[in-house]
């Protein structure tokens, strides 16, 4: 097994990074468990909170017993608590003062920040300010004065904080104003308290509308066609140049086959043209007997013996040829066998040779680069079954802490 993991290397080395990895995991928990386990003491909770039980392993002399321990939460000492309250007085009489300058909202705080003392409050008037501070209808827009107290305790002290405040109507902004009168003409026009709440068709002397809030789906679904519709053309353009991509790679691939059946040819004693019909026909035939797909640059040869076919000169046919294909290997192809048909080159041959070379280490360097493009493709998926084992591990380490 490890004679086949040293000859791929990839595998050998991912193997090892989850053993290493693996342990080193299991070495930090085994530590931290080890401090966990040893202890000197339990902390208690904050005041308020209770106390709660401990379950531990008591060695003694080299026996282990389990024994429950229950902790205390937190307790202040009396001057700590005189303390406590007194700073709640402090804070409450900042707490009247501030609700005095923003205009008279005395609604009650339940707990102070950083202070542990419980609030209880009670009004002189609930009819006119309630035991949460909110005034009450029918206040005079005179305002009109009523005692609240607020009584502190802390463990065994207490302690009771005295005002007087003067109340005034509550301020209600438009929105307000018109939801109350809406919900009390809607219940008055709503006798049956069984039976649905009907909504006045008028507020304030104009006619009201009503809808319910939500999201609108016909204005999404516009919304989202819009979108779509715009990004439909920059995709499909996209497309279109990776659709070309391919095609120019294809090519690519194609043309060391294309020069070295030329070569071939033409050592066979044919002509170029001869040639080039020898290459269309044996494609044709290829795609019929096989049913192949379509190849771009056989085509555009297809296409060109068709040309030359129909009475267009050969020299301008290789030109066009080189100009569709649009790529650089095509485009000196068809210079050579222009400048053959233009010059009479006799080192036409030696020429297309030394081409079917280069074309040929351009096809070893190409397949090399998408081998190592594979490759790198493979690193995610990799990476993702190192995350599942890692998963696997840590897991049920971290389930055992809780």
């Amino acid at each position: 097994m490890f004679k086949e993991w040293g000859k791929d290397k990839k595998s050998f080395c991912m193997a090892v990074s989850v053993i290493l990895l693996g342990n080193l995991l299991g070495i930090g928990i085994f530590i931290k468990e080890d401090k966990e386990r040893s202890m000197e003491y339990l902390e208690r909770n904050p005041y308020g909170e209770g106390g709660y039980e401990e379950t531990l392993l008591a060695e003694t002399q080299g026996k282990t017993q389990e024994i429950t321990v229950y902790v205390e939460e937190e307790r202040y000492t009396e001057k700590e608590m005189e303390n406590y309250v007194k700073e709640a007085k402090k804070e409450l009489d900042k707490w009247l003062k501030k609700a005095k300058k923003e205009g008279g909202d005395f609604r009650f705080p339940q707990a102070l920040e950083e202070n542990p003392v419980q609030i209880s409050w009670s009004t002189g008037n609930p009819d006119i300010l309630s035991w949460e501070g909110i005034p009450q209808e029918g206040v005079s827009e005179k305002g009109e004065s009523v005692e609240v107290a607020a009584f502190l305790s802390l463990g065994e002290v207490t302690d009771i904080w005295n005002a007087e405040i003067t109340v005034y109507p509550s301020k209600l902004n438009e929105r307000e104003k018109i939801q109350k009168e809406i919900q009390k003409e809607a219940e008055l026009l709503s006798e049956n308290p069984s039976g649905p709440l009907y909504l006045p068709q008028t507020v304030q002397g104009e006619e009201i509308r009503y809808r319910r809030t939500g999201i609108q789906t016909g204005g999404i679904i516009c919304m989202l066609s819009l979108v779509l519709g715009l990004g439909v053309y920059p995709l499909q353009k996209e497309k279109a140049k990776k659709q070309q991509e391919l095609v120019r790679k294809e090519m690519q691939r194609d043309y060391p086959d294309i020069v070295q059946k030329l070569v071939l040819f033409l050592r066979a004693g044919f002509t170029i043209r001869k040639a080039m019909e020898k290459i269309a026909d044996g494609y044709l035939r290829s795609r019929e007997k096989y049913h192949a797909k379509e190849r771009s640059a056989y085509e555009e040869i297809v296409r060109t013996c068709k040309e030359m076919q129909g009475g267009i000169y050969e020299a301008e046919a290789y030109e066009r040829f080189g100009t569709r294909c649009g790529i650089s290997q095509y485009k000196i192809l068809s210079v050579l066998l222009v400048q053959n048909l233009k010059k009479g080159n006799q080192n036409l041959l030696e020429l297309l040779e030394r081409e079917e070379a280069v074309a040929e280490d351009e096809r070893k360097r190409s397949a090399k680069v998408r081998g190592e493009e594979a490759s790198t493709k493979l690193l995610l998926p990799m990476v993702l079954q190192l995350i599942v084992v890692l998963m696997i591990l840590m897991i049920p380490a971290f389930f055992s802490f809780l």
